[in-house]
């Protein structure tokens, strides 16, 4: 008897535990982006930042009451500026060299997966910091490049730039959640997501077929609903 109210009183001790708190949560996001491109070639250069944006749905394994596996999906709007020099024909004559701006504007779906690490309520509010990677899959990349010419300024658009399908980042920030009465919460953080793998897979003959190289991150402030 004596062993059947300890195992009772065990039991219900892990099911209060296990009650505190939810082992899953879903929600979307929405979040406003800078981006930028960079190059670790000397020919190459970044030419600037490119406001874009992205929304998802997030996913999350509470495996303690403050620590959590987190994924999802994103879809994100982005791109960035490379300046170099190229080649270009205008009225069917070859510039030779002229300095170029390529702009890239860029669609990605994204997989993240990271651990989530929130301190406990304070006023109904959670801090907390997140760290993890992210593989991004390319499915759609147009490119403009600007340059000038005998005085005039001229635009050049490719809807097919050669580009590498997959990215990988690493991703970091941190943000705060507020619980509400009728039980979601509300979330903003502000992360970066630091890609570290090339996505240029293009030539540029001008440059005696030198291979492109160039990474894009971005820095995003996320507004989410969790449940």
């Amino acid at each position: 008897m004596k062993r059947f109210l300890l195992f009772i009183a065990i039991l219900g001790f892990i099911t209060t535990a296990n009650a505190q708190y939810k082992k899953y949560n879903f929600g979307l996001k929405a979040a406003p982006q800078v981006s930028w491109m960079s190059s670790s070639l000397d020919e190459y250069e970044s030419a600037g930042v490119r406001m874009g944006f992205s929304w998802g749905f997030i996913g999350a394994y509470n495996f303690t009451e403050n620590n959590s596996l987190v994924s999802g999906f994103n879809v994100i709007f982005n791109g960035g500026k490379l300046r170099f020099d190229a080649d270009h024909v205008v009225n069917g004559t070859a510039t030779g060299l002229v300095e170029t701006v390529r702009t890239y504007k860029l669609k990605s779906i994204e997989i993240p997966i990271s651990i989530k690490m929130r301190t406990n309520e304070m006023n109904k509010i959670h801090y907390y910091a997140q760290l993890g990677f992210g593989t991004s899959f390319l499915f759609s990349a147009k490119t403009e490049d600007e340059f000038t010419s005998n005085g005039q300024v001229y635009m050049e658009k490719d809807s097919d730039p050669q580009m590498w399908k997959v990215r990988e980042s690493l991703i970091i920030g941190g943000g705060i959640e507020y619980a509400l009465e009728s039980g979601p919460s509300l979330g903003a953080r502000l992360f970066l997501n630091q890609g570290f793998t090339n996505i240029l897979s293009g030539k540029n003959d001008a440059l005696g077929g030198l291979k492109e190289k160039g990474t894009i991150s971005f820095v995003e402030l996320a507004f989410s609903i969790m449940f």
